[in-house]
């Protein structure tokens, strides 16, 4: 399928699907584990979202790889020029683990969301073993981490600041 044809089917489809390399994937829905880790990060970025001009949107706003349309579980653009619907310039993305979407997590959609030049931050949630994977870009290039509940974490295009345990509790 054609990119053009998926975005035309994909805002009138009575249930989301993502779009790789011509291929069109279902979503399954989600554990209230998954959309409270969602929520409770989301709250956190919200508070700050007016300090800077961005907008901050959850798992119902597509951004745009060079490959691939993705819903991810929160996304954070700075560009006001960003489409009503897609976000293409975004500066962090969240994808909280569920068993299902393991894989493509931490290599697909890893891979593509770091081919976006105005990517800052990328961060895997790992609820069930309460354990955020943050990769970084700096001037070498992209640096993976691991963090766990006594670790603080940047959001970087927010100037913000948050411990790991309020985000996958202790």
């Amino acid at each position: 399928m054609s990119p053009v044809d998926y975005l035309a089917g994909e805002r009138v489809a009575p249930t989301k699907s993502e779009w790789v390399n011509g291929v069109v994937y279902n979503m399954a829905g989600a554990s209230k584990r998954h959309v409270n880790t969602v929520m409770t990060l989301l709250a956190r970025l919200l508070a700050r979202r007016d300090d800077h001009g961005c907008s901050i949107g959850a798992s119902d706003l597509l951004v745009k790889t060079e490959n691939a349309f993705y819903y991810p579980d929160i996304v954070v653009s700075c560009d006001p020029s960003d489409d009503e619907y897609i976000e293409t310039h975004p500066c962090f993305i969240v994808e909280v683990l569920s068993p299902s979407t393991k894989r493509a997590d931490r290599h697909e959609k890893r891979d593509g969301y770091c081919q976006i030049p105005t990517m800052v931050d990328y961060w895997i949630i790992d609820p069930d073993n309460k354990v955020i994977e943050v990769w970084t870009r700096n001037d070498d290039g992209w640096e993976g981490s691991h963090h766990t509940a006594s670790d603080r974490l940047t959001v970087h295009c927010l100037d913000l600041e948050l411990a790991v345990v309020d985000i996958v509790g202790p």
